[in-house]
């Protein structure tokens, strides 16, 4: 979880992957597990359910859920939300 409890959750991939990197935030396994397959193919997690993204990484949706809190927010659509929008912001300064 982030050691800083009333800090927002990371706006963009890149700031998650600075606080994993800084360890301000930090995974149990079977969470980093979802954490690494996430942030390496953001552009699939972007337009799955948590189910999807959940048999894609051979666990629960729980834990998926768990992960998503983990790291600061609510539920997954607004996770998918942050990545969706990363990623739209992302190639669109690519062109």
């Amino acid at each position: 979880m982030l050691k800083d409890r009333n800090s927002l959750p990371p706006s963009t991939l890149q700031e998650l992957k600075h606080l994993i990197a800084s360890r301000r935030l930090v995974f149990r396994i079977s969470l980093e597990r979802v954490a690494r397959e996430i942030l390496e193919r953001p552009d699939i997690t972007a337009f799955e359910s948590a189910a999807a993204v959940a048999r894609r990484c051979r666990v629960s949706p729980t834990t998926v859920h768990r992960l998503v809190r983990h790291i600061g927010f609510q539920t997954f659509g607004e996770f998918r939300a942050m990545i969706r929008e990363d990623l739209c912001s992302t190639s669109a300064s690519h062109r």
